[in-house]
């Protein structure tokens, strides 16, 4: 299995270290197919789209008995995203020095994470939301099995953690039909712990899975 051990760590350490080739595939294969034209959203940005940047931090708990990915979930009451699960982030304020200053700023603002307690081990390809124009960039870090994370109630409704061995088991992968502006569409989630993760928090946890040798059969078809 995939039970914390330095072969382990190193492996997700080197993993998150390169870019992952296939990365656009990856992406998009987690945008939701309009059932009737069979569109799905590029993960592209158009040239000359004016973006807005944004960044997210993927939180990996290592624990003796496997790596754990921690999750949010969004309050209802927020404006963009509301009850979607999401990684820790938003866009920069004028005070951070860089993408990975918001990361960081964000996740303590959202989950009372303290900086000092990640180890960031790399970046994500950018993830590109076209609705909102958001560029997203999510950075890796690793947290240590003791780290207390206690959430922002006016941000974030809850705080779970899923562990890599969940979501990278075949049926963790599904693929339902929900109804989106009234048309049905084709959805990939991963299904895990009560919660269906899709979107962009979805396709970002894909590009990491793929890094360790995850295949999704949706992938291997064409």
């Amino acid at each position: 299995g995939m039970g914390h051990d330095g072969n382990f760590e190193a492996r997700l350490r080197r993993a998150v270290a390169k870019p992952l080739d296939r990365w656009r595939e990856v992406y998009e294969g987690f945008s939701p197919v309009d059932l009737r034209t069979g569109e799905r959203r590029s993960r592209i940005p158009e040239p000359g789209t004016d973006c807005r940047r944004a960044a997210v931090l993927v939180p990996i708990v290592l624990a003796p008995e496997g790596a754990r990915v921690v999750y949010t979930l969004r309050t209802g009451e927020l404006r963009d995203h509301a009850g979607q699960i999401s990684f820790p982030g938003g866009s920069p304020e004028p005070q951070d020095r860089s993408l990975l200053a918001t990361a960081l700023r964000e996740a303590e603002e959202e989950v009372d994470l303290e900086p000092d307690l990640v180890e960031v081990i790399g970046e994500l390809e950018d993830m590109y939301i076209p609705p909102s124009r958001f560029l997203v960039r999510p950075f890796v870090g690793l947290l240590r099995e003791e780290t207390g994370l206690v959430l922002a109630p006016e941000e974030v409704e809850a705080i779970f953690s899923v562990s890599l061995e969940e979501l990278m088991s075949p049926e963790a992968f599904k693929k339902v039909v929900w109804k989106r502006e009234g048309r049905p569409h084709e959805v990939p989630i991963f299904a895990v712990g009560g919660h269906e993760i899709w979107g962009a928090t979805a396709a970002m946890t894909a590009g990491l899975l793929a890094r360790l040798g995850w295949e999704s059969g949706s992938l291997m078809e064409g």
